[in-house]
């Protein structure tokens, strides 16, 4: 069944009165949230503040020294978030976009910034559209697994992809409005939802009697 916006609309409410998001994405400066959403790919943010914490006290929170950092030491320090040898390579290849890219976005349009970050190396469409969303205030919805656990829980859809959860409800959230304090807020709201979900059984029962 075609979900619509008011539907978002009752489950966002219910997300807002339920759970406290905090300051969400956190980060100091805009090329650190670039650094987090690669980091976080396959690991607990928990993990990436470890990493983000000692990134900063080596200086290479700034895009030219991450770059310019040799490869070995910045896998050693982003150690905790995995993949450690992959994600120094991603983070090379965001530095340089961002030293390339970053001064000229606020003149594209969002597809057009979306294509770019996709063109980079590691960057796939949660990624881009986390760094859309936090790091250039582009009003886009993030379908993370979070996200998509909550849409079958809550009786939205079962989507086994980003891009299919993308594709089924991009309609409905473009109907929905939502401002971007509202869209970085349902965000930050849901990943609190799932951040709960495991610890807390009854947490299912309440999210399927949205349905």
């Amino acid at each position: 069944m075609k979900k619509t916006a008011k539907d978002l609309w009752r489950l966002f409410d219910w997300l807002d009165s339920s759970f406290d998001a905090g300051k969400w994405w956190p980060a100091e400066t805009r090329f650190e949230i670039l650094v987090g959403a690669v980091l976080t790919q396959n690991t607990a943010w928990t993990n990436v503040e470890k990493a983000i914490v000692a990134l900063r006290s080596d200086g290479l929170l700034e895009a030219s020294a991450l770059l310019a950092a040799e490869p070995e030491r910045v896998a050693e320090l982003i150690y905790p978030t995995g993949y450690r040898n992959t994600k120094a390579v991603y983070l090379r290849e965001i530095s340089r976009w961002f030293l390339n890219f970053d001064g000229s976005v606020s003149g594209l349009g969002d597809e057009d910034v979306r294509s770019s970050l996709l063109s980079v190396r590691g960057v796939g469409d949660e990624t881009a559209d986390d760094i859309l969303l936090y790091a250039y205030n582009r009003r886009v919805f993030i379908y993370d697994l979070y996200c998509r656990r909550f849409f079958k829980a809550t009786g939205i859809g079962d989507f086994s992809s980003y891009r299919q959860a993308k594709t089924a409800i991009d309609p409905a959230v473009r109907e929905a409005e939502f401002s971007l304090d509202q869209l970085q807020l349902f965000h930050g709201l849901i990943v609190e939802w799932g951040k709960q979900f495991r610890a807390n059984p009854l947490l299912l029962s309440e999210s399927r009697a949205l349905q």
